[in-house]
């Protein structure tokens, strides 16, 4: 590419920085969730602790087993 096509190229797409802090809907914290979000949060944090429930549920077991035995 040749110097004046890049400038051609440059001219009809110009390059813009906008900087973040101009956008007001941009935020760092979310301060309400959607309730897709609240549903797909409550999913995670159950499956979390019915997994550790199941994990200690197994150590028990296994516990009981050898004393029993």
């Amino acid at each position: 590419m040749d110097n004046r096509a890049y400038e051609k190229y440059k001219q009809e797409n110009p390059e813009v920085y906008t900087p973040l802090s101009t956008y007001d809907y941009v935020d760092q914290f979310v301060h309400q969730l959607t309730n897709a979000e609240l549903v797909v949060c409550v999913v995670a944090v159950v499956l979390a602790v019915f997994a550790i429930f199941k994990i200690f549920a197994k150590r028990k077991d296994k516990h009981s087993d050898d004393q029993h035995d």
